[in-house]
């Protein structure tokens, strides 16, 4: 709940639509070819990954809206969905309990 509620603080100039599905934070983007959105990051024990907006903004419809993709929930419980890990390597390091993110792509 936090972080959708700074999401919305955040996104306050943009026009607000209605919910979908479990989306509770949703926006009518219709007409507009660029929106500012605030950044997301999310934060790990010494590893951060900061989203591109296509991996948390996503279109819902065809005609404009888009929704904040996390999902609250009552158990405390949180999942990293693969929208958000879209174009993202995850490394398990299980032996030292680490994980780790880099872009898709090889230089």
């Amino acid at each position: 709940m936090a972080l959708r509620n700074a999401f919305r603080v955040g996104a306050s100039s943009l026009k607000r639509a209605p919910e979908f599905s479990l989306f509770d934070t949703c926006f009518d983007l219709s007409g507009k070819t660029e929106v500012k959105v605030p950044t997301v990051v999310l934060h790990f024990r010494g590893a951060d990954i900061s989203l591109p907006a296509s991996n948390y903004l996503i279109p819902v419809d065809s005609s404009g809206s888009f929704c904040f993709a996390f999902a609250g929930t009552m158990s405390g419980l949180s999942i990293i969905g693969n929208i958000q890990q879209q174009g993202f390597r995850v490394v398990y390091d299980l032996a030292a309990s680490r994980v780790g993110f880099t872009p898709r792509g090889c230089a």
